[in-house]
């Protein structure tokens, strides 16, 4: 009985051990990760003319014979896939993205507006343009209570009107 009893407690030591290392397995995979996708890469850009007068951008030196104009260039790039922004950046962004959402349907709303506006005045002209053009004789109130009869040369005028009107408002 008493080596039965050692063995369990041997195994209940293995146990524990296997799941230590698991632990500090985990810790250690999750800090590489971090170190990784933290660091940022620094290149040495070199820009140079050649013989032909074309700018070339380079991770090279130029040639000893073909630089007429050498400059070097550190550039930083730019962060890694899956680096953290601060909460407040992504806020902000946030609430400068509903801005732009916002102005882009108030702009939807009165070009809306203004094509249902556009699309009734291209009716009306069209139907004062249909009445002048069908009826050779028209009449409009005088301003005193009667009616007076419309000339040929008010009609023409009235139609070359409501056909300006049409060609303005129905596109």
């Amino acid at each position: 009985m008493r080596k039965i009893f050692k063995l369990r407690r041997h195994e209940t030591d293995v146990f524990q051990i296997i799941h230590f290392l698991e632990h500090v397995m985990k810790i250690f995979v999750m800090t590489v990760i971090v170190l990784l996708l933290s660091t940022s890469t620094y290149a040495q850009i070199y820009k140079w003319v050649d013989k032909n007068g074309k700018t070339q951008y380079t991770d090279q030196p130029p040639p000893p014979d073909a630089a007429k104009d050498e400059q070097r260039l550190n550039i930083k790039s730019a962060p890694a896939a899956g680096s953290q922004n601060k909460s407040g950046n992504l806020s902000e962004q946030r609430e400068e993205f509903d801005k732009r959402r916002q102005q882009q349907r108030e702009e939807d709303a009165k070009q809306q507006a203004k094509l249902e506006e556009n699309k009734k005045k291209c009716i009306d002209a069209q139907t004062q343009l249909k009445m002048y053009a069908d009826s050779p004789r028209l009449t409009v109130p005088d301003g005193a209570g009667g009616l007076t009869y419309v000339d040929d040369d008010l009609r023409q005028r009235k139609i070359a009107d409501a056909s300006k009107a049409v060609a303005t408002y129905c596109k």
